[in-house]
């Protein structure tokens, strides 16, 4: 299967919310994934796949706080101090 096909059926799947209807238990289902075939990866596809793993965290809390903070929450957010700083 190739990159747009395999785009094109995430896309299409018909998928039941079930219990992943929130973003956190997509990402925990992304990590069972992973946890099964982990054997099989090499340490540096292993990275790959948790660096598009923490990619898809941050979309999803973005998106999440877009859709219920007002602008003025979201610039505070933004400007609070990183942490451990």
């Amino acid at each position: 299967m190739d990159h747009s096909e395999m785009m094109a059926r995430m896309i299409t799947q018909p998928v039941a919310p079930g219990r992943f209807d929130r973003w956190d238990g997509i990402l925990s289902a992304y990590a069972d994934c992973l946890m099964d075939v982990q054997a099989k990866l090499s340490d540096a596809d292993i990275r790959r796949f948790l660096d598009v793993g923490a990619l898809v965290f941050r979309t999803c809390c973005q998106e999440e706080a877009r859709q219920r903070w007002t602008a003025e929450e979201m610039a505070m957010y933004h400007r609070k101090r990183p942490f451990g700083a």
